[in-house]
């Protein structure tokens, strides 16, 4: 067969890959009889886990669990979401569900299960897994005979085959320490946006910059705040989102089709555009540019001595958006609408000293700028490790 060798490869290795059938490799396990174990779920980003340390709390006999098939570390698991994210690995010892089948290398000693795990991930082997489901919608099963029957190229010594494992794992403990970071600097911003702006019946934050002790003012946002109407159909077109604010259009992963803007609503820099049939759910932000956007949104600008900034922030705390929920109007979260003479009626807590607004503001800023940073951070090393998932195993179809 041609092209028993990788795209990518560790410079000591030039023997070409082996070639055979699943049914040469691994063998089908039906060890069952072991209520004791953990029961195991299978996770398409952590492979076999504990049940118990992903919230399901399932209630279940031990005359039932006598049928759940042992699943030991080092052995895979055919799982209803197979045809996702391929084989689930497993590193631990426990159970699983009698539905699922476990599987396991013929000869572990001459093999590296951690490469397999990763070439059960990769790219062509999911796109290959197609080709053998059955079933509907998410609960599609992967046909064992049909796998068993499916060629693999593989490095014929362990020895590569172990330095592609570590090469992932390395690049995979890389991915998890960001996550974390990322997940880190969200709680942050979760947090300060619960504690940096009043509670309900309270005058003020209980955190707070130093220097700043005043009560905080109230006042309806139609006070705060009016109305942009302008329409131009020239300009950089921009969007509103739920979890990014205004993002310029082009940055949308989608593909939008725009007709004619000649109705599209001017936002210019410092306003603060909302979706009303979305606020509810947060999609609002400040903009940091001039642009156009569809009609169907609404912009308002800010009065004298308002940092339209600082009050995007507010928009964005949990109590603000449970109370632009209780004013949109609509039968159904569907249609639920939230206009501007709905919106300028809504009495907000703010410090009337802008000083103390542009603090808040520049701090969220910082924070939301860190967090894209990560972001991105984090993508670039999600998709380096695709690519070498690409590139590293060979396509059988070569």
């Amino acid at each position: 067969m041609k092209g028993t060798k990788p795209n990518s490869r560790f410079q000591e290795f030039s023997v070409n890959w082996s070639v055979s059938p699943a049914s040469d490799i691994f063998v089908v396990e039906t060890d069952k009889g072991h209520p004791e174990l953990p029961v195991l779920s299978a996770s398409q980003e952590l492979g076999m886990v504990k049940r118990d340390n992903i919230g399901i709390n399932m209630q279940y006999s031990k005359q039932n669990i006598t049928s759940y098939k042992r699943v030991q570390p080092g052995q895979f698991v055919i799982h209803l979401r197979s045809f996702q994210g391929g084989f689930a690995h497993s590193a631990i010892e426990g159970i699983t569900s009698p539905a699922y089948t476990v599987f396991s290398l013929k000869e572990p000693q001459n093999q590296d299960d951690y490469f397999w795990k990763y070439l059960f991930t990769s790219p062509e082997f999911i796109k290959r897994l197609e080709l053998v489901t059955y079933g509907i919608r998410d609960g599609r099963s992967i046909s064992v005979e049909d796998f068993f029957e499916q060629l693999f190229i593989y490095p014929s010594t362990q020895k590569e085959q172990h330095h592609i494992a570590q090469f992932f794992s390395r690049l995979d403990v890389l991915i998890t320490a960001e996550v974390r970071k990322l997940a880190r600097l969200k709680q942050i911003k979760s947090a300060s946006l619960e504690n940096m702006f009043p509670k309900s019946g309270d005058k003020s934050p209980q955190v707070r910059f130093k220097g700043f002790k005043a009560d905080w003012v109230q006042k309806n946002i139609g006070e705060c705040f009016s109305e942009r109407k302008e329409r131009s159909g020239k300009g950089e077109l921009i969007s509103v989102t739920i979890n990014s604010g205004i993002i310029k259009a082009k940055e949308q992963e989608r593909t939008i089709h725009i007709g004619d803007t000649s109705t599209y609503k001017v936002v210019k820099k410092g306003d603060i555009a909302y979706n009303s049939m979305r606020m509810w759910q947060g999609a609002s932000g400040y903009s940091p540019y001039d642009g156009i956007l569809s009609p169907a949104y609404t912009v308002i600008t800010p009065r004298e001595k308002i940092n339209a900034q600082f009050f995007a922030c507010i928009f964005k705390t949990k109590q603000m958006i449970h109370v632009f929920e209780l004013n949109s109007q609509g039968l159904t979260s569907d249609t639920w609408n939230l206009k501007y003479n709905q919106l300028k009626n809504i009495p907000v807590y703010y410090p009337e000293d802008e000083k103390e607004q542009i603090r808040i503001a520049e701090f969220f800023s910082r924070l939301d700028t860190l967090t894209s940073a990560q972001e991105q951070k984090l993508d670039k090393l999600r998709s380096m490790k695709k690519v070498f998932l690409e590139n590293m195993f060979v396509n059988v179809k070569n």
